[in-house]
């Protein structure tokens, strides 16, 4: 039985159903799906429409683990019976391949499918897929489109030089805080922002090194603090609201211009200071991109699997949810902003 949780119309309630097993066509592998973890765009998604669903019904999810149930004839590279964490690519279309369901395609051109450690337990397991899309973000716009250096390669030690320095806006996010780590492992300056509930975590993830301002100050004085730190090297909003992109943008601006990275478009039109340039994309798409090849391998084969053994990642709190008829309130939590810093994980037992 393939049960699937569908969003059958904008802004509805996920509903369950029962649909046909797929078959792999020759070069897809056939997951059963254990654990799914859900990103907050899929809140968006489901209960804003914002950005909308290409169609409906539509089966929503990127991350998740499994075994593999079944394999295309001409795979070669993966086995039945292997655990395989998954994170779809941006842009994949139909939803077979959506991970709300029992059973999952993963598309003949994905290559973010990770084997999981033989002696990894659910609760790293859970982690990881809380994670992973976020991750692979991460490396890929850092890594990938800046391309900036990778934890543990030829990182110099502070006082060796001038480095780098980075703005991320919004270091106490589930991105932020991967950001700040990974960029620290890298060798580089940060500057970034935080809640107060959250300023031991940023702290400890951002090392000694990093310049951290508490963002629920007054805007001026949020702005003059990091102001006071130009110029930066690059510059990247992790919140990416109206609101943050016109400080990041005014930050930018007073260095001369330049460009904000952003974790989402722009829904509206915006008005941005001359020189100022907004730049948003699926940062994990940079991967795929020849040139990268290594990268990808890096990222699948040594950052995602074992990123936590070696410190570049720190497992985020996680609540885990029974069942796929939990998903839908899960969803409501989300984008209403209940969760708390928190990362949902989705059991289903396969």
């Amino acid at each position: 039985m393939n049960e699937a949780a569908i969003l059958t119309s904008p802004n509805s309630p996920l509903t369950l159903q029962t649909l046909p097993i797929p078959t792999p066509s020759a070069y897809e592998l056939l997951i059963q799906v254990s654990l799914i973890g859900i990103n907050a765009i899929e809140a968006k998604i489901a209960k804003r429409g914002t950005p909308p669903a290409p169609s409906y019904p539509f089966i929503l999810g990127s991350s998740y683990t499994g075994t593999i149930a079944a394999i295309g004839s001409s795979v070669t590279k993966y086995k039945v019976g292997e655990r395989v964490l998954v994170s779809k690519r941006f842009g994949t279309q139909g939803n077979e391949y959506g991970a709300y369901q029992h059973y999952v395609l993963v598309a003949a051109r994905e290559k973010m499918v990770v084997r999981l450690p033989e002696d990894m337990n659910e609760d790293g397991e859970a982690a990881l897929v809380a994670l992973i899309m976020n991750a692979s973000c991460v490396a890929g716009l850092f890594s990938g489109r800046l391309q900036l250096r990778k934890p543990g390669y030829d990182v110099p030690e502070e006082g060796e030089g001038e480095r780098e320095k980075i703005l991320i806006y919004g270091g106490s996010s589930s991105f932020g805080r991967l950001a700040v780590q990974y960029l620290r492992c890298a060798g580089y300056d940060v500057i970034t922002t935080y809640s107060p509930q959250h300023m031991g975590t940023v702290r400890e993830l951002s090392g000694s090194g990093t310049h951290v301002v508490d963002h629920t100050q007054p805007p001026e004085r949020v702005l003059a603090e990091i102001k006071a730190h130009v110029p930066y090297d690059v510059v990247v909003d992790m919140i990416s609201t109206p609101e943050t992109i016109t400080l990041a943008s005014r930050v930018l601006s007073a260095q001369g211009g330049g460009k904000v990275f952003a974790t989402q478009p722009a829904f509206s039109p915006e008005s941005l200071p001359e020189g100022v340039e907004r730049v948003f994309e699926p940062w994990s798409d940079s991967l795929y991109e020849e040139g990268n090849e290594g990268l990808m391998e890096w990222v699948v084969g040594t950052y995602l699997p074992f990123g936590m053994e070696k410190g570049w990642i720190s497992a985020q709190e996680v609540e885990m949810v029974l069942g796929l008829e939990g998903v839908d309130a899960v969803l409501d939590k989300m984008v209403e902003g209940y969760g708390g810093g928190k990362r949902y994980v989705v059991n289903i037992g396969g």
